[in-house]
């Protein structure tokens, strides 16, 4: 049996290097990048067979809003934060990635980590999902 294609979100604050970095990881597993604006404020479907999307921390808290629910991306098997030079820790966190990281989904990487590193990653997060789990959006 085939693994399921992954669903991944790439967020990082620098845009160049996540961009890429997306759709180098899309490339590879023969899925499509959405970037977060189109499916957070346009309500874009996301794709049942797998998917990358991408964008800033800042952004996803900003849809969310004081005290507002997460734009949580529900159905994400790994969230990969490119934490670059300008990521400054603790201080620059923000609820989006605490909550990622209580989900036990979130996993951070320097934004020059070669390409077969973040593959292990979500290789490991899908492994023991099966084509049989919710569909994003059918999730409770």
């Amino acid at each position: 049996m085939a693994a399921p294609a992954p669903r991944i979100v790439v967020i990082g604050a620098n845009e160049g290097p996540r961009i890429v970095r997306a759709n180098r990881l899309a490339g590879h597993y023969g899925v499509p990048r959405l970037p977060a604006v189109d499916v957070l404020i346009t309500r874009q479907p996301l794709p049942a067979g797998g998917f990358v999307i991408d964008g800033p921390p800042r952004l996803l808290d900003r849809i969310a809003g004081p005290g507002g629910p997460l734009p949580a991306l529900e159905p994400a098997d790994l969230v990969v934060a490119l934490r670059g030079a300008e990521w400054t820790g603790a201080g620059r966190a923000c609820r989006v990635l605490r909550y990622y990281e209580a989900r036990g989904v979130l996993i951070a990487f320097p934004p020059d980590v070669p390409d077969g590193e973040i593959i292990v990653a979500v290789d490991a997060a899908v492994r023991g999902r099966t084509t049989a789990d919710p569909a994003p959006g059918d999730r409770p």
